[in-house]
């Protein structure tokens, strides 16, 4: 529960200090005060971010440089006030949008009583047709502790964080869904059939009051963001059947019990962990590449954690910026930056969207990823980043050259396998693009490499830098 703590440190919150990422970091403001009660954003393939507004249950739309003013959906759901943790709370994106189009959704249903996992369909840029896909009564809600993080796995599964309802109980009682991680397979959220506990969809169970889930771009491994009590924060590797300890245990256990998991990190005084994500882009330098992040809210500060090679333990954190407001969503975007969602106005949710820009990404340049993590049998987007105005012609390559080409125009890495549409740079200084990726197992393990050339306001050719992803699922 978020509530109790920020009374508790509103001396501290009015003496944070100004922004102060690392060398060589930016933070540019995208909006302000366009947002209500922001909790969560996912990216859609096309490069449209949608956002999720707690209070109003809006899903809003972040395209061309500006938050749309109509919503791109809206839910009806209630939304407890303004430091309640109910409402519009988790999004996630369908592996396979291309196709289907469908957008999944946490949110607490209008009477209050229970939560819900819906999906939305993507139709002419707006969502509409919301299913109602969990069984009535199975999962409860109360003001706190609803939980509501979703991310999609390399597996392509839907993974669920949920709160464990202000009961404590809740969280080690096998016959429900609360105080868990949930695992589902889409588009219906059905049971897999390798869950660890047969024919349930608990992943991990022992959790008190979830607030960020994501997924390692490389090793697929879930981790975790978790509020404790009184006594410790914890952020989780999420293993499958792992029992987290919650209520029996707070944080790391005094006297080891094989029964339980504990934390890869544990923070006292707590913290308030929220949204969590992977640094998964190529414009930061070396050391960020798959470091992983989460927004603490008690102290207005952005940490970065790295973890050892094998993903298992922690072996650095800093504080990577300071802010005037609690953070709640994070993501690594499409555009190789990272989006972060805050506000320095009180209550549970922002009001501003914000990216941070390293010195070092060249202009213009160009990005390849994959929005849901998975990539074989689902999609990768590219991104070109240029003058507005400008004109791009991107191309993927299943090879790069060994050493760059000098051209009049730039160096050359990569040959041209399929040549993608000229984009116009019409906002936000990006363009992007969506292509489908076979599901063809060969494909697994190999990498797909993204170059382009821009036709700039002065009439140059220029060519950007290769970019890389590596196909996984």
């Amino acid at each position: 529960m978020l509530l109790p703590r920020v009374l508790l440190l509103s001396a501290l919150a009015s003496v944070v200090c100004a922004q102060n990422p690392p060398s060589g970091f930016s933070y540019q403001t995208l909006s302000v005060g366009q947002l209500s009660s922001a909790t969560a954003m996912a990216f859609l393939p096309d490069g449209r971010l949608l956002l999720t507004e707690r209070e109003t249950g809006n899903i809003r739309v972040f395209v061309n440089g500006a938050v749309r003013a109509a919503p791109w959906a809206s839910l009806a759901v209630n939304g407890g006030g303004s430091f309640a943790e109910q409402g519009l709370l988790g999004i996630a994106v369908d592996p396979d949008f291309l196709n289907n189009r469908y957008v999944y959704v946490f949110f607490t249903a209008a009477s209050g009583a229970e939560n819900r996992i819906g999906r939305l369909q993507d139709n002419n840029g707006f969502g509409s047709g919301l299913t109602l896909l969990n069984a009535p009564g199975t999962l409860p809600a109360q003001a706190y502790h609803c939980g509501g993080a979703m991310t999609i796995g390399l597996d392509g599964m839907l993974y669920v964080a949920t709160g464990d309802a202000l009961s404590s109980g809740n969280a080690q009682n096998m016959s429900n869904w609360l105080g868990k991680v949930l695992r589902f397979s889409l588009p219906n959220l059905g049971i897999p059939a390798n869950n660890p506990f047969a024919g349930s969809a608990i992943y991990s169970l022992g959790h008190r009051n979830q607030f960020g889930l994501t997924t390692h771009p490389v090793t697929g491994r879930i981790y975790q963001t978790e509020n404790g009590g009184a006594l410790m924060d914890e952020v989780n590797l999420i293993n499958p059947g792992g029992n987290y300890g919650w209520p029996q245990y707070e944080g790391v256990e005094s006297v080891q019990n094989v029964a339980y998991a504990d934390p890869l990190a544990g923070f006292a005084p707590t913290v308030a962990p929220t949204g969590t994500c992977f640094y998964s882009g190529d414009h930061y330098p070396p050391q960020y590449r798959n470091a992983w992040f989460f927004a603490d809210y008690n102290m207005n500060r952005l940490r970065m954690l790295t973890l050892n090679a094998a993903g298992t333990a922690v072996v650095a954190t800093t504080v990577f910026d300071t802010l005037s407001g609690s953070g709640y969503g994070i993501v690594s975007g499409p555009d190789g930056n990272l989006w972060y969602l805050s506000n320095d106005n009180g209550g549970f949710g922002a009001n501003e969207i914000g990216r941070y820009v390293h010195a070092n990404e060249p202009m213009p340049s160009a990005q390849i990823s994959s929005v849901s993590g998975k990539t074989l049998g689902a999609s990768v987007t590219a991104c070109v980043r240029a003058n507005n105005g400008e004109i791009v012609a991107p191309w993927l390559s299943l090879s790069r050259y060994p050493s760059p080409i000098a051209t009049p125009f730039g160096n050359l890495w990569v040959p041209t396998d399929a040549l993608l549409p000229t984009l116009p740079i019409l906002g936000d200084n990006r363009a992007y693009y969506a292509t489908p990726i076979p599901n063809v197992p060969a494909f697994l393990g190999s990498s797909i490499h993204l170059q382009a050339v821009t036709l700039t306001l002065a009439g140059q050719l220029v060519l950007t830098n290769p970019s890389e992803l590596v196909v996984r699922g």
